[in-house]
């Protein structure tokens, strides 16, 4: 049965693998394969895909693995901060593409399946595959201090980072038993 559901779901195109995990993608914009993204060209980053979920616009970044920033190795701080960084402009450019496309300042539009809300809350999700539910607590408090003022108070959004069961927990991503098979 869950193999069934796993295909009917690649099927109709509406499951997006990265960093190792397969996220659940109805309603998604998978702006990272996006010609929206690919005609920016360099200097403009994305994250993996735009997925709604009721009145909630989630911007999707997967990663792997993330520098811990409390283990003392030598570079692992700026290596943790160099990462930060990125996603942070990940973020950001993303917001900026999708609001491109919604207000009409491109003529690149969003995918046929994908129907953009009226109003929503924005919520910038980070799921890092191989990560310990404690070890997110100070990537989480790391991206909140690092986005900037202006974005908080125009556009209020929420963050998260969780690792790959908590975002199953969420329906974002197909178990990781179901992503085996």
């Amino acid at each position: 049965m869950k193999n069934r559901l796993r295909e009917d779901l690649a099927a109709m195109g509406d499951v997006i693998t990265q960093s190792g995990m397969e996220f659940a993608a109805d309603n998604a914009f998978h702006i990272e394969e996006s010609l929206l993204y690919k005609s920016a060209g360099d200097g403009v980053r994305t994250v993996e895909f735009i997925r709604v979920m009721e009145n909630r616009l989630l911007f999707v970044e997967a990663k792997t693995t993330f520098a811990n920033p409390n283990n003392p190795a030598e570079g692992n701080y700026s290596r943790f901060q160099s990462e930060i960084d990125q996603i942070c402009e990940k973020l950001i450019h993303s917001l900026n593409m999708y609001s491109s496309v919604k207000v009409g300042a491109t003529d690149k539009p969003f995918p046929e399946k994908f129907v953009p809300p009226e109003r929503v809350l924005i919520i910038f999700v980070l799921v890092i595959k191989n990560h310990e539910n404690e070890w997110c607590k100070p990537v989480y408090a790391k991206l909140v201090e690092q986005l900037p003022l202006y974005l908080k108070k125009i556009w209020k959004p929420n963050v998260v980072v969780m690792n790959h069961e908590t975002a199953t927990k969420w329906n974002l991503t197909l178990s990781v038993k179901l992503a085996n098979h």
